[in-house]
């Protein structure tokens, strides 16, 4: 899992139907401070969290993952692997770095 915030969002006239209930979104890696870190960017699922640009986000990459929250364990049919698992409201850190 990943400390992010979104920095974007994208719009999609046509998309997957496994996707439909999903909104997608532009993540980028922060750090304990909340600093973006390099500049890699991913696409995220977001399945109802209603996040938007601004919002920290903890992620998760990984097929599985994306596949298990959205209700598909069965043949891998949702084209992703990076899902909004949770909006971060705040966090501190104490006695160390992530």
């Amino acid at each position: 899992m990943l400390l992010c915030r979104v920095t974007g969002t994208v719009v999609s006239t046509q998309k997957s139907i496994s996707l439909c209930p999903s909104t997608l979104l532009v993540v980028r890696r922060v750090d304990t401070e909340g600093v973006l870190v390099g500049t890699a960017e991913w696409l995220a699922l977001d399945p109802g969290f209603d996040a938007g640009v601004g919002d920290a986000v903890i992620v998760a990459r990984e097929g599985a993952v994306v596949a298990q929250l959205m209700g598909d364990n069965s043949s891998g049919s949702v084209p992703a692997n990076v899902i909004v698992i949770g909006v971060v409201d705040d966090w501190s850190v104490i006695g160390g770095t992530v």
